[in-house]
């Protein structure tokens, strides 16, 4: 089983992530976080990200994703429960409105599907926060490459998340609610829609 919660940056994410963690191993389950890429790739990153052309940088990314399909994948195959930050959607809605893909649907969408290979998660939680809020958040935590883009990309991004939800079943949940509060829904959906892990 894949769980997956996403958003744009800091919506709270990582915390809703940590608290379903703690959650699932209490009850009993083994769990695995899959990620794209952490804070120490992101140091990394950062030092090119200004300076490489957007295609290089797109397959860097896909490649990253690739390498979390694949993890997950083995995870999957040993019974575990899969908590993914994030799964293919940034991807599309960046490259749906951004860089060399963007008049390219069959192109964008192939590259997708190889990364990817036709996996989804089997339910997507989505933290909805005012772009304010998230940009304070920002600036707070320490701002990366992606934090510092003008809130018009960070609005372009969460419509983009929006509009996916719609299409794909996704739960919407309010990210400006108290921590309690966003894990407790989680939770409440999971029990409703999984019952056979006794939550």
């Amino acid at each position: 089983m894949i769980i997956c919660i996403t958003g744009i940056d800091c919506c709270g994410k990582g915390t809703q992530i940590r608290f379903l963690e703690e959650f699932l191993r209490k009850m009993g389950h083994d769990v695995f976080l899959s990620k794209a890429y952490g804070q120490t790739e992101k140091e990394c990153f950062s030092l090119f990200l200004e300076y490489w052309h957007p295609t290089s940088i797109m397959f860097l990314f896909q490649a990253l994703h690739t390498h979390q399909r694949v993890k997950t994948e083995r995870m999957l195959r040993k019974n575990k429960i899969v908590i993914a930050d994030r799964w293919d959607e940034s991807y599309l809605i960046y490259h749906s409105n951004y860089g060399i893909l963007k008049h390219k649907t069959n192109l964008r969408n192939h590259l997708n599907e190889i990364a990817f290979s036709n996996i989804f998660p089997d339910i997507t939680f989505l933290l909805k926060i005012k772009i304010i809020a998230a940009k304070q958040r920002c600036k707070h935590r320490g701002e990366d490459f992606f934090d510092k883009l003008p809130a018009e990309y960070h609005e372009t991004m969460q419509n983009g998340y929006l509009e996916m939800a719609k299409n794909r079943n996704w739960i919407i949940v309010n990210g400006e609610k108290s921590i309690k509060e966003i894990h407790e829904k989680i939770r409440d959906c999971l029990r409703e829609k999984f019952p056979e892990l006794n939550l």
